[in-house]
């Protein structure tokens, strides 16, 4: 059994409490990597064998100035991973701007296991993602939302219970929670993180992603797994499985979405089984079950990863045959098509890329994203000419940047009306805009006042409103960047779905505006 984790025994080991949280808060809102990182804590170990855990050479480590130059030289979102370490004391400290290999169970337990059995993660993401991760005894013990620290997963879900007192979680006190995370990693390690971390000269490198398990943590020593096709697809991830296994994974979703019996699934499951390739006719079946059946979620998103399984095995990416659109409800099935989709991306790792034809211009896939809401739209935008999906994909993302309660602002007013012109976007690049929705920047904004003066200067109510800005205000920027792409259709898809993260919850409303304004 996990014993708890003790607090930690460094200079600051007796003391961390509300302090501390207030110390990473200001560090937080000083960093420019604030909006999105991810810190990883491992002890006993090297710099070279903490990149190795993470999948890096530690033979190509270079200056965090040479990694920083050669990463400019990528489009924003093409960016490889990249890691920088430092060291505080006896641990060492993986360092990942806009990055989250540290919060993977596949990376995390190599680090622990690398070191003194124990790592832990302090994560925070631009989709408002944010966690802490203990990993100890090659497992990991419990994840907490940092947001909801009530909300834990992992089978010791209670663990750091005893270390959790008195840390201002999910926005207490106005407190950004990834630094309640940050202090509690330091009741953990004993060591606490200098101010000029990045200030220092770091070595950092490029990795190569670690691959996921092939048995995702949870579901080790299941019975599913002793399914006797399962066992040999484990036995030989190889690519001449691959069709088997999409196969079996294909015949799984459609049972479980009650299509099994449908004559054109039928037909479709017997090419896949045979693999032979369907017959053009099943692609029009499929598109006239997608219309017929309920407008639910799981049955269009069934039908979806049916499609993609029968009629994407030619594309450049055949990693696109395992679409995740369906959630299958029976557990034990559930973690069989996980299995079997790691098990042939596995494989597909030692294939060539296929070459083909692009997508015609203004075209958009049924499979091109699994949002229902998608679905619902997704036959008047493939409809609308070039211009009207440009006139779309600017109004949405002026919603976004509404809702997110950004519009108003000096640097945003001109963006938008720049995006109304057709004229290039007025940022020097992306890291600068999103400096400029840093949670001190956004309250400044809106109060006129310093983070730092707050006090209880707010009501809860606009205490609220200022934490729905900050949370929404990542998924905005993303959606008025995407309105640049070449590609009217492409452009209308990517930015409709950001500009529907900012709606959370609410994704029916998006939708009933858009109809209303343009349909």
């Amino acid at each position: 059994m996990e014993s708890t984790p003790g607090p930690g025994t460094g200079p600051y080991g007796d003391r961390v409490g509300d302090e501390a949280a207030e110390y990473y808060d200001r560090m937080l809102v000083d960093a420019d990597w604030g909006e999105a990182f991810c810190l990883t804590f491992v002890r006993g170990l090297d710099d070279a064998t903490l990149i190795t855990a993470f999948g890096g050479d530690p033979a190509k480590r270079m200056p965090q100035a040479e990694l920083a130059q050669i990463l400019d030289g990528f489009a924003h979102g093409d960016e490889p991973a990249t890691l920088v370490i430092g060291g505080v004391g006896d641990w060492r400290v993986g360092i990942e701007i806009n990055g989250y290999q540290g919060c993977r169970p596949e990376v995390l337990r190599r680090a622990a296991a690398a070191g003194d059995g124990t790592a832990l993660s302090v994560l925070r993401t631009v989709t408002g993602r944010s966690e802490f991760t203990y990993v100890s005894e090659d497992r990991t013990q419990v994840v907490i939302d940092q947001l909801r620290p009530e909300r834990r997963t992992g089978p010791n879900p209670e663990l750091l219970d005893a270390l959790l007192s008195g840390l201002p979680f999910g926005h207490e006190d106005d407190i950004i929670p990834e630094a309640a995370g940050l202090a509690l990693a330091e009741r953990i390690t004993g060591v606490r993180l200098p101010l000029d971390l990045m200030e220092q000269d770091l070595p950092g490198v490029i990795l190569t992603l670690v691959p996921d398990d092939l048995v995702p943590e949870a579901g080790r020593g299941l019975a599913a797994l002793e399914h006797p096709f399962v066992r040999r697809m484990l036995s030989a991830p190889i690519p001449e499985n691959v069709p088997a296994m999409v196969a079996f994974r294909t015949r799984l979703i459609a049972e479980d979405a009650g299509l099994a019996d449908d004559p054109v699934i039928q037909a479709v499951l017997a090419a896949l089984d045979t693999d032979d390739p369907p017959s053009p006719d099943l692609r029009t079946g499929l598109q006239e079950l997608h219309l017929r059946l309920p407008a639910t979620a799981q049955a269009l998103n069934a039908v979806q990863d049916i499609a993609a399984a029968a009629f994407t095995r030619d594309t450049e990416d055949p990693a696109r045959r395992f679409g995740t659109a369906y959630a299958i409800r029976d557990s034990d099935h559930s973690l069989q098509a996980v299995v079997l989709r790691r098990c042939a991306l596995h494989a597909l790792r030692y294939l060539p890329p296929k070459k083909s034809a692009s997508p015609a211009a203004g075209s958009v896939r049924l499979s091109a994203t699994t949002s229902p809401a998608y679905a619902a739209v997704a036959k008047q935008f493939a409809a609308w000419d070039p211009a009207k999906q440009r006139t779309v994909t600017r109004w949405l993302a002026r919603r976004a940047f509404e809702v997110a309660g950004l519009a108003e602002l000096d640097w945003a007013r001109p963006a938008l009306e720049a995006l109304e012109r057709g004229d290039p976007l007025p940022f020097p690049d992306r890291r600068a805009v999103f400096r400029l929705i840093s949670a001190a920047a956004l309250v400044t904004a809106a109060t006129g006042l310093p983070l730092d003066q707050l006090e209880n200067r707010l009501t809860e109510a606009q205490r609220a409103e200022l934490r729905e800005r900050i949370d929404r205000a990542p998924m905005a920027v993303i959606t008025i960047f995407n309105t640049t792409n070449p590609d009217p259709a492409r452009a209308l898809a990517d930015t409709f779905l950001t500009a529907l993260e900012t709606f959370e919850g609410r994704p029916e409303d998006l939708v009933s505006e858009l109809r209303d304004r343009f349909c």
